[in-house]
């Protein structure tokens, strides 16, 4: 009763607004709420598709679908689905909920990791996998093999300079507004 009441009133306060109120209403309280149902909407219909052509029945964990762990994922990827209109973090949204569906990962960090996906745009998950590459040592860093002398000066060996913004068809400003964005939230 009272969130209708809060939400009548608000109402009423934004029709008051001369010329501009009854068309900020309808943005902010109708509008805005048939949006969100329908990217919710479409999603459901996206993870069904994929579920139906894609996954076995017999790999879907069943018992974790069923667990309060599972639940709560479920209403953090619906509610940040409804927040978000970019097909890309909407699409790694779906996987990560099917991914949990098929091969549960415990963590106390789901709500973080779910954060990161929504905070940072694909570029820049491609930046994080080169980087872990890199590390891993499936890609071999250049200044590495130049100081460890496995380099020559005239580069007689093929490597790829990670950090290069070409390396990401990124010009050198936006390539560098990622890193800097990466390392601000603590993920480079």
């Amino acid at each position: 009763v009272l969130i209708n009441t809060g939400v009548s009133i608000s109402k009423s306060v934004l029709g008051a607004i001369p010329y501009v109120g009854s068309l900020l209403s309808e943005i902010f309280f109708d509008y805005r709420g048939r949006l969100k149902q329908e990217r919710i909407n479409n999603f459901i219909e996206d993870v069904q598709q994929y579920l139906i052509s894609q996954v076995d029945e017999q790999e879907i964990d069943m018992d974790h679908i069923r667990s309060e762990q599972f639940g709560d994922l479920f209403e953090s990827i619906i509610y940040k689905v409804s927040q978000n209109s970019q097909k890309d973090k909407i699409n790694r949204f779906k996987l990560i909920l099917i991914n949990q569906m098929i091969a549960p990962y415990q963590t106390d960090y789901s709500e973080t990791f779910l954060d990161i996906v929504s905070k940072i745009n694909e570029k820049q998950i491609e930046i994080l996998n080169i980087y872990r590459k890199v590390q891993e040592g499936e890609i071999i860093n250049e200044d590495s093999l130049m100081e460890r002398t496995l380099l020559n000066a005239d580069h007689g060996i093929k490597t790829s300079d990670f950090r290069a913004p070409q390396y990401f068809n990124l010009e050198k400003d936006v390539y560098m507004f990622y890193v800097q964005d990466l390392v601000s939230k603590s993920l480079l």
